[in-house]
């Protein structure tokens, strides 16, 4: 079963998606919280699998909420469930440690499909907000697109699936068998060829290019 976690101040929205899920016979909606500070307070009691957060509560941004659970409970993955397709929430979720971000006008289908992708372990983004992304990541381009992917090597691409998860320096290290400065290297050396400045635009980078798609 896979536990899910519902924290969004819309009682009836909120309601509906407990349904929804509930339907779902590998689903387990286990807590729900109206407002950010219940959120910090049941989530960590609750442990889900999966959390859905809105950015938007009537105390706390989900952006406060998402960092402090991510510090808190890592083993936790957040699906930010939010009516903003912008390019400055998604980055800042991201940012703050969201494993996944879809649109709340997205259908029964592909949010069950979401919520199963990040129980597993990857990350998901609705084609809506990766067309924001990649729009974002286009106009960031001073000298514009290149046509091809950049050129990343196999322990860069293991790197950033790792960097993707949320993982530490030390905890890459630990799975790779490398030193934490060769660690260091290859992120140095991601940020570069994908022209990021940060962990969400190596994310970004990573949606845009597809690099991490089987």
């Amino acid at each position: 079963m896979i536990r899910i976690f519902i924290a969004d101040d819309h009682a009836m929205f909120a309601e509906g998606l407990e349904s929804l899920l509930g339907a779902e016979p590998d689903f387990e909606v286990c807590g729900y919280a109206r407002n950010g500070e219940e959120a910090l307070q049941r989530v960590p009691e609750a442990m889900p699998d999966v959390l859905l957060l809105d950015i938007n509560m009537p105390d706390r941004s989900g952006l406060d909420v998402c960092k402090q659970l991510r510090e808190q409970c890592p083993s936790v993955k957040v699906l930010v469930l939010s009516m903003h397709n912008d390019e400055s929430y998604i980055s800042a979720m991201l940012g703050h440690g969201a494993q996944g971000y879809v649109l709340k006008n997205t259908g029964r289908v592909e949010l069950c499909h979401a919520i199963r992708t990040l129980a597993e372990g990857k990350t998901y983004f609705s084609k809506e907000v990766t067309d924001t992304m990649m729009q974002s990541l286009m106009r960031d381009r001073k000298s514009g697109t290149p046509k091809e992917p950049p050129k990343i090597s196999r322990r860069e691409r293991e790197v950033l699936q790792l960097i993707v998860d949320e993982r530490t320096t030390q905890e890459i290290a630990a799975q790779l068998f490398l030193s934490e400065k060769t660690v260091e290297s290859h992120r140095a050396a991601l940020l570069a060829k994908l022209g990021a400045r940060n962990t969400a635009g190596l994310v970004k980078a990573a949606i845009f290019w597809k690099l991490l798609d089987d």
